[in-house]
């Protein structure tokens, strides 16, 4: 487990050289590896100064951006102010000592490079822990679910396979249908229409009227019953059919 640190900002000593103060800041001191940290410079002046820093950065230490804020004129304080700060990345572990910090002041007169007090930065390395033969509990979700009952899959199961039914039900419909639409004798479109469920009541009216139907007179009888009457025994119908047919 990574032990995690509360950030706190440590200052180091002021600096005063004729009027002129520098502060510079580390925040946090403490961090783990890949984590970022910040280094903040700020000028105070009662004359018009900039700074200009100098710096050299220890071996691990990555430097992510760099950003300098123009000299503004603070009306409280009656001083000018430069702010500074870097953005740094450790890469391993360790200390890291931040000793060759150079601040240089454009705008005094006689006025040498001022090399700050140096600033550590403690990087501490990830824990390790064996492993442990201890299966890990389930997730406290997972045991408070209640399991699927029998009915729920039972009510989504009978609509699907009613609708699967169906749907082969109207495939074979629909076979047979266009199987009668290649079929020229007009019996044998009878004999298919009413197995598919349907009555050919114009396939009916149409044969009637052929010579065909005058040499069968049982038969025409029985689709004249089943045209007029709709009285008519299904079964028997189609079976009268398929002797014709054969005949």
């Amino acid at each position: 487990m990574i032990s995690r640190f509360i950030l706190i900002w440590v200052t180091l000593p002021l600096y005063s050289l004729l009027a002129q103060e520098i502060t510079m800041t580390l925040s946090p001191e403490k961090c783990a590896p890949g984590d970022l940290v910040r280094l903040n410079f700020k000028l105070e002046s009662e004359a018009f100064t900039q700074m200009a820093i100098s710096y050299r950065s220890p071996e691990g230490i990555h430097s992510v951006i760099t950003e300098k804020t123009p000299i503004v004129f603070n009306p409280q304080t009656q001083r000018y102010e430069q702010k500074e700060y870097w953005i740094l990345q450790a890469m391993h572990s360790g200390e890291f000592l931040f000793s060759d910090l150079v601040v240089m002041l454009e705008g005094l007169i006689d006025l040498e490079s001022i090399k700050m007090e140096p600033i550590r930065l403690a990087v501490t390395g990830f824990t390790e822990t064996e492993d442990s033969t201890t299966p890990e509990a389930w997730p406290q979700n997972l045991e408070d679910q209640q399991p699927i009952s029998r009915w729920f899959w039972a009510t989504v199961m009978i609509p699907i396979s009613f609708a699967f039914y169906r749907f082969i039900l109207s495939k074979k419909k629909g076979g047979l249908m266009q199987q009668d639409l290649t079929i020229e004798d007009p019996l044998k479109q009878i004999s298919h229409r009413l197995r598919c469920g349907e009555f050919p009541a114009n396939t009916i009216e149409s044969w009637l009227e052929t010579d065909d139907a005058k040499g069968k007179h049982a038969l025409r009888t029985s689709l004249q019953q089943a045209l007029y009457a709709k009285n008519y025994d299904r079964d028997a119908l189609i079976e009268h059919l398929d002797k014709e047919v054969q005949v």
